[in-house]
C-alpha cells in the first residue's frame, strides 16, 4: 500500500496533461475527451459501468465498484503539422490525470469518487516565416501553455430497478500562458516580448444517470443488455484574472483586468449494449455550444458548438482464465468531432482511430494501454493540418478496505 501513496504522490505534484496542438490557442484550449487510459481505448463509455474503471464524465458510473480504486495515466503524444509551405512535429510526454473512488456501502451502489483531471488544454507553438525590418531579417514566435484543471468530487448511489445516479462538484482552476515574440537574427537588436497570463477559478455541477438494464422491455432484442446513459454538466461562472506584460526596446509595461466569464454547459448521452458475456458495444454523443463563451479577446477566429460522436466495441475476459491472453481486455473505436472553433470561416474537425488493451497484473490491478490516431484540420485556406498520435499507459489499482474479519 505504501507503494501505492508513494505513485500517488507522484502523479499528484506532475500532473500537466497537454494538447500539443495549434488550435489549442483558441477559447480557453481544446476539451479533454479522454477521461481514462481504459476508455481513451474506445470513447467516452458513458453507459458503461463495471469494477474496473472510474469515469469522471458520469459520476453514476461509479456505483459498482466494490474495491477501493486509484487510477493514474501517462500520455505520450507525437503531433505532425503541415501546410502549405512546410512541414514539422514535436513529441511530448505528460502525466495525465489522477482519480480515486472509495465504496462506502456496496448493497445500494454508494460510492465516494474524486480526483484530478484536465478540463481544457493549451499547447502551442508556432514559428512565422522569415520577414525583414528594412534589410533585417526576423520571425515572430507564437506561443501557448497551461489549462484549465477539473478538481471533483461526487457520489454515485443506485436505485433499485432503476438504474444508478450520480452527482460530482467540479472547481476548475487553471493559468493559461500566452507569449508573442519577435526574434531578430542581428543579435545587437532587442527583441520584444509580449506574455499574458490568464488564471481562472469557477465552479460546475455534474449530474449522471446510468439506467437499469432495459433488456426486460424489449424481449425480441438478440442481446444481453441495453443502458442509456447521461451527464450534464452545467455552466460554469469563472473569475479571470489577467496580466499583461510588454517588455522592448522603448515600452516595460504591465496591465492587469479583472472579468467574469462563463463556460457554457454540456451535456452527453450515451448507449451500451452487451451482445454476449464477452462483447460490448458503446455509442455516445457530447454537445457543448462554445458561441456562449464570453471572451474579451479579438481574434480572426469564432467559436462554435462543438459535437464528438464515437463508436466503440470492448471484448472481455472469459470468466475463468486459465492462459495470460485470455485474460487480456480487448478494446477498439471510431470517434468523429469538431474543435469547438472555427478559423477563416473555416470549422476545424477531426477523425480518427482508437484501440486499447487491459493487461492484468493479478485478480485486482491492471495495466490499461490506449492508442489513438487522429487527423484534424486541413492545407487548404490558410489552415494547417495536424496527424496526431497518442498513447497511454494507465495504472489501475484496487485495495480492499473497510471489510469486517468475520467477511
Amino acid at each position: 500500500m505504501k507503494k501505492i501513496f508513494l505513485t500517488l504522490l507522484i502523479f499528484v505534484n506532475l500532473v500537466l496533461a497537454q494538447s500539443v496542438s495549434i488550435y489549442s490557442n483558441f477559447g480557453l484550449g481544446e476539451l479533454n475527451l479522454n477521461p481514462t487510459a481504459r476508455r481513451s481505448g474506445f470513447g467516452l463509455g458513458l453507459a458503461g459501468a463495471d469494477a474496473f474503471d472510474i469515469n469522471p464524465l458520469n459520476p453514476a458510473s461509479n456505483y459498482q465498484l466494490s474495491f477501493v480504486k486509484f487510477l493514474g495515466s501517462l500520455n505520450y503524444n507525437w503531433n505532425s503539422y503541415s501546410d502549405n509551405k512546410s512541414k514539422n512535429s514535436i513529441r511530448t510526454a505528460s502525466f495525465d490525470y489522477l482519480l480515486f473512488a472509495f465504496p462506502i456501502q456496496r448493497d445500494y451502489g454508494i460510492v465516494l469518487s474524486g480526483g484530478i483531471s484536465p478540463f481544457t488544454r493549451v499547447n502551442y507553438k508556432v514559428l512565422s516565416p522569415q520577414s525583414y525590418f528594412d534589410t533585417i531579417p526576423y520571425q515572430v514566435k507564437y506561443e501557448g501553455l497551461g489549462g484549465i484543471t477539473s478538481y471533483h468530487f461526487g457520489l454515485s448511489y443506485k436505485i433499485k430497478e432503476y438504474g444508478a445516479i450520480g452527482v460530482s462538484s467540479n472547481f476548475l482552476i487553471g493559468t493559461i500562458n500566452n507569449k508573442l515574440s519577435t526574434e531578430f537574427q542581428n543579435t545587437s537588436f532587442i527583441n520584444p516580448v509580449f506574455t499574458t497570463e490568464t488564471t481562472y477559478k469557477g465552479f460546475a455541477l455534474r449530474f449522471g444517470y446510468i439506467s437499469e438494464n432495459l433488456k426486460k422491455y424489449f424481449d425480441d432484442l438478440p442481446v444481453r443488455e441495453l443502458r442509456i446513459g447521461v451527464s450534464y454538466l452545467t455552466s460554469a461562472n469563472l473569475n479571470v484574472e489577467r496580466t499583461d506584460l510588454k517588455q522592448g526596446i522603448f515600452i516595460d509595461t504591465t496591465g492587469e483586468a479583472s472579468y467574469k466569464t462563463t463556460v457554457p454547459a454540456q451535456i452527453s448521452f450515451g448507449l451500451l449494449t452487451k451482445l454476449n458475456d464477452r462483447m460490448n458495444v458503446y455509442v455516445d454523443y457530447l454537445n457543448q455550444d462554445w458561441t456562449k463563451l464570453n471572451t474579451t479577446f479579438q481574434s480572426n477566429y469564432t467559436l462554435v458548438n462543438q459535437n464528438y460522436f464515437s463508436i466503440g466495441f470492448e471484448y472481455l475476459p472469459i470468466a475463468r482464465p486459465e492462459k495470460f491472453y485470455e485474460a487480456i481486455t480487448y478494446r477498439m473505436g471510431v470517434f468523429y468531432k469538431n474543435l469547438g472553433v472555427a478559423v477563416n470561416n473555416e470549422k476545424i474537425n477531426e477523425y480518427g482511430l482508437k484501440a486499447g488493451v487491459s493487461l492484468p497484473i493479478d485478480k485486482l490491478n491492471l495495466i490499461d494501454l490506449g492508442f489513438q490516431y487522429s487527423i484534424r484540420g486541413k492545407v487548404d485556406s490558410n489552415l494547417v493540418k495536424e496527424s496526431i498520435f497518442n498513447f497511454w499507459v494507465g495504472i489501475n489499482f484496487a485495495e480492499l478496505w473497510f471489510v469486517r474479519s468475520e467477511e
